[in-house]
């Protein structure tokens, strides 16, 4: 979710004046948002496997519907329901799947 509200920040500002100060405000609220973004997705791929983590990522598919809607008044059409639908159907599935013997001791960082 924190790492859509960079997207956010950065429609805002698209309607400002160029160097006005709302667009000033703005873009820098994006880059503080990315920068904090980059030391918490540090801290993620520190703690979780990497695989892990790029498909929770994925996420970011139905926050930013939900943030077009929300904020923007866009509409959502049948395809982008069925596009989030498998994305969380696909993190799901994957979330649950069990660990293998092999390259699963590896992903955690057991040495074999």
């Amino acid at each position: 979710m924190f790492y859509t509200l960079s997207g956010i920040l950065s429609k805002i500002a698209a309607d400002q004046d160029f160097l006005s100060w709302e667009f000033i405000f703005l873009y820098g609220g994006m880059l503080v948002v990315l920068f904090v973004y980059a030391i918490g997705w540090q801290q993620i791929i520190k703690r979780l496997p990497l695989t892990l983590a790029f498909a929770n990522k994925a996420v970011t598919v139905v926050w930013g519907m939900l943030w077009g809607v929300l904020l923007f008044h866009e509409t959502v059409n049948a395809g982008m329901v069925l596009g989030a639908v498998l994305v969380i159907a696909g993190i799901a599935m994957y979330s649950t799947a069990p660990n293998d013997d092999g390259d699963g001791a590896a992903r955690k960082g057991g040495a074999r």
